[in-house]
């Protein structure tokens, strides 16, 4: 892929896994760097960064929290 299919697609990918997370209400484990197939329960803090990286993709043009 080239130009901004690619970055389209990988978007859409990347929210389709992100928005099937917060409904599951789980996310794959990591040990040492490495994800495992193992499911552990989202946090707070984890569906607060979900819902920041769908609303980063839905306005990617939004830049929030960048110092000038």
């Amino acid at each position: 892929m080239k130009g901004t299919t690619g970055i389209k697609m990988r978007r859409a990918s990347a929210k389709k896994m992100l928005e099937a997370q917060l409904v599951r209400g789980t996310k794959p484990e990591k040990i040492g760097g490495k994800t495992t197939k193992n499911m552990v329960a989202l946090t707070n803090a984890d569906i607060t960064r979900i819902n920041r990286e769908i609303e980063a993709i839905n306005n990617p043009k939004k830049k929030k929290g960048v110092a000038a």
